[in-house]
């Protein structure tokens, strides 16, 4: 028997086939039956056509042999040698097993996932990330946190993991807040954890939401009021309170005695009115009319206060607790400053919570300008999920030729409050209920992405 394969080596990527040609001779003098079969560690993604030859004495055969590796990491990039045993029916002793090599072709599939997507605690809280290499060579990974400000510390331990293929890496996550929250109910920090294939430009965006309690809740807050408004209410009650005072002395019988009295002493004279008590003083009349002390005819009063001119000036409120309001941080105006929240409405920074309202109908859009920044519009900082204010160009705000970053669109939701979407990544803006910077998410039903705007829609 003589067996040979043409060629010996082969490349095959995972997912497309490749074949070689297996020759056999029979050099007996008796017909004969060979079975074939692939050995080795292709043998799972391997076959042969067909798996068995008969052949006269000095007669030759081919078969064909084919590679058909899976896109998946059963197989593995490189090298892999195979084989072909030749069995004849008849003398089995004489097995011949025709040997070669076949090449799969690399391939890179990596799956992420965050877990738990959400994490709760007071001082820090755990998550983790798990890597599942789907290709068929060995990669490496690595991780890094963005925080939205100085909130929240995303650490990983360790920087990077080695994922061979078909197998999982994970790598722990720490979580720690900028502050702590002692008072106030629960505080939602988005936060993002990027994972980096190495020889890959653009990394994976992993979100979730770090959940931090007050150490003092809410209901704690509330009971600490109702007893702080029942020892007061005591304390005015028990010093208003006087007690009726009353002795049991009585005077002894026979012990009163009267005063001498002597004809010397004379009664001192009743004191007489003078005249001038005598006449009765007249009294003001009460609650007189006084004229007013201003100028000015009658009728129509002080002039009328002219109206403002110019766009009108709104308010954007959140739903979320007890509403905090949209603004420039600390009345600022310039580029890159912060949109924050604030939960008092006031005029400390000027019109820093006013904003205006400019409508584009062709595309359905807005752009919302910084009343204490004229030319400053509402803009989501570039790679971010950040929002910021950014001056552009007046007759751009008026036409409305801005980039997507610095349009929103206002959506009415059912329950009347309005979302406001950013036209660049599709997420809704949410109040973080801080006063450091407010973010966009992914837009849901949640009480934070709902907002009021002040006489909108007119």
């Amino acid at each position: 028997m003589w067996t040979s394969l043409e060629p010996t080596a082969t490349t095959v990527e995972p997912g497309s086939t490749a074949s070689v040609r297996l020759r056999v001779r029979n050099t007996g003098d008796t017909v004969e039956e060979y079975r074939l079969q692939v050995v080795g560690a292709a043998a799972g993604w391997a076959r042969v056509q067909p798996d068995v030859l008969r052949l006269y004495p000095g007669a030759e055969g081919t078969a064909q042999v084919e590679f058909a590796p899976p896109r998946t990491s059963d197989a593995q990039a490189g090298p892999t040698p195979f084989g072909v045993r030749v069995q004849p029916r008849e003398t089995p002793h004489t097995v011949d097993v025709a040997e070669g090599q076949v090449t799969v072709g690399p391939f890179a599939e990596l799956r992420t996932e965050l877990l738990p997507l959400v994490v709760r605690g007071r001082l820090r809280a755990k998550a983790s990330v798990a890597v599942d290499n789907l290709g068929n060579q060995q990669l490496t990974a690595s991780f890094s946190g963005r925080e939205n400000g100085d909130e929240l510390e995303v650490e990983s331990e360790p920087g990077s993991v080695q994922v061979a293929p078909g197998r999982a890496a994970f790598a722990d996550l720490s979580i720690k807040p900028g502050s702590v929250s002692w008072v106030g109910g629960t505080v939602k920090h988005p936060f993002t954890v990027s994972v980096l294939r190495a020889g890959v430009p653009e990394p994976v965006e992993l979100r979730g939401t770090y959940v931090q309690p007050s150490f003092i809740p809410r209901w704690a807050m509330a009971v600490l009021s109702v007893l702080f408004a029942l020892a007061l209410a005591f304390a005015v009650m028990w010093f208003n309170h006087k007690p009726a005072m009353s002795t049991q002395a009585k005077e002894k019988a026979g012990e009163q005695r009267e005063l001498p009295q002597s004809d010397g002493m004379k009664k001192a004279p009743s004191p007489s009115p003078s005249a001038s008590e005598e006449k009765e003083e007249p009294k003001e009349p009460a609650n007189e009319a006084k004229p007013p002390e201003s100028g000015g005819g009658g009728g129509g009063g002080g002039p009328k206060e002219p109206k403002p001119k110019g766009p009108k000036l709104r308010t954007i409120r959140s739903a979320e607790g007890s509403g905090w309001y949209l603004e420039t941080k600390r009345g600022a105006k310039a580029d890159g400053t912060y949109v924050g929240q604030n939960p008092e409405l006031t005029d400390e920074f000027g019109k820093n919570q006013k904003w205006i309202l400019h409508h584009y109908p062709e595309t359905d859009t807005y752009s919302l300008e910084a009343a204490n920044a004229p030319g400053a519009v509402m803009d989501l900082k570039v790679g971010t999920n950040i929002v910021q204010i950014f001056h552009a160009p007046p007759e751009n705000i008026k036409s409305g030729r801005l980039p997507d970053n610095q349009k929103w669109k206002l959506e009415s939701q059912p329950d009347g409050l309005t979302h406001i979407v950013a036209v660049g990544n599709g997420e809704c803006l949410v109040d973080m209920q801080n006063d450091t910077s407010a973010v966009t998410w992914k837009c849901d039903d949640r009480k934070s992405m709902g907002w009021t705007i002040s006489d909108w829609p007119e």
